[in-house]
């Protein structure tokens, strides 16, 4: 038997080139022994939902009505969240999900990967909280890494389960799996990433998911009482194209994110400054637009360490459905 508490501190470790890493850690102990559960937001600092539903959980679970520990950090970065950086690193410029703990003589990056890990390195289980930035209309979805152990990737595929969200992704192809997922899975820890909010807006009925998904998985082992729901899933399906400019000008969305569209359909086009259409972009199979960039301003040339986020246009997977 545990005393239940809350403690919250700032974790602050020093980089070798003398920039500090600082991540906000609340540690909640429950009455009952039992797992240990990590959550985690902020990974991009743009993405809010997940930020906000982790400040949620922090001040609403009852340590005394737990088992075992649930440790919630609310924002990665607190740099990159002060200076309201979208996607990547604003010391190095590099994309934090794509770096796995453990590189020695490691950038400013590569040593925030490495402080998480060690915060996260005991836990059974962990939800990443993703959602889209600020240029980034997307649609609420649930990625499962489906690597490890049979056990860690079944424990994985249930705290997706528990999500009213309408889709699911069981992701088996690695090389896309973001680097720090696939360290988790690998190492025994059971995970997913939720990709819910849009557009760096704190709206509510995300918040609201990202909490009600955090808390249905902590009923799903345990943790907390109470029966998790199963919602019906839909399930994206493994093929998926990036529409990636190859010049840069002002996008104009044909799409919205969750559309169903067809092979061929129009997808949007991109100008120049005056108008003129410099390319149109179309489906290349059915499927489903994850995501879309709402964003007019299309740079092809920022490719920080050949990162090509910025110069995105549409996110399209295939429905599972149509991949039989």
């Amino acid at each position: 038997m545990s005393k239940p508490s809350v403690v919250k501190e700032i974790v602050s470790r020093r980089h070798r080139s003398g920039r500090r890493v600082e991540i906000p850690v609340a540690t909640l102990t429950g009455a009952r022994d039992g797992p240990t559960f990590a959550l985690m937001a902020g990974m991009h600092a743009g993405e809010y939902a997940g930020i906000l539903a982790c400040q949620k959980l922090i001040q609403s679970v009852d340590p005394a009505r737990m088992s075992g520990r649930l440790i919630v950090i609310p924002v990665i970065s607190t740099k990159a969240f002060m200076m309201r950086n979208m996607q990547l690193s604003p010391v190095d410029q590099r994309e934090v999900h794509y770096y796995y703990p453990g590189t020695t003589d490691a950038s400013y990056t590569e040593f925030l990967v490495d402080v998480l890990w060690s915060l996260v390195k005991n836990a059974n289980y962990l939800i990443d909280m993703h959602a889209g930035e600020f240029a980034q209309a997307l649609l609420p979805w649930v990625p499962v890494p489906m690597f490890g152990a049979r056990k860690v990737q079944a424990d994985s595929v249930a705290i997706a389960d528990g999500y009213r969200v309408k889709y699911v992704e069981h992701r088996h192809v690695r090389e896309r799996i973001p680097a720090f997922a696939l360290h988790l899975s690998e190492h025994g820890i059971a995970n997913v990433w939720a990709e819910i909010g849009k557009n760096g807006l704190p709206i509510e009925e995300h918040i609201s998911l990202q909490y009600d998904g955090a808390v249905a998985a902590l009923q799903t082992f345990g943790m907390l009482p109470g029966k998790p729901p199963r919602p019906p899933h839909t399930y994206i399906g493994s093929r998926r194209t990036m529409i990636n400019a190859e010049q840069s000008g002002v996008w104009k969305s044909a799409v919205t994110e969750g559309q169903i569209v067809e092979k061929g359909q129009p997808l949007g086009q991109l100008c120049d400054y005056f108008g003129t259409v410099l390319e149109n972009y179309t489906a290349p199979f059915r499927g489903i637009v994850l995501y879309y960039w709402s964003s007019p301003a299309i740079n092809h040339r920022r490719r920080p360490h050949g990162y090509s986020w910025h110069s995105g246009l549409v996110s399209l997977a295939s429905l599972a459905e149509d991949d039989r």
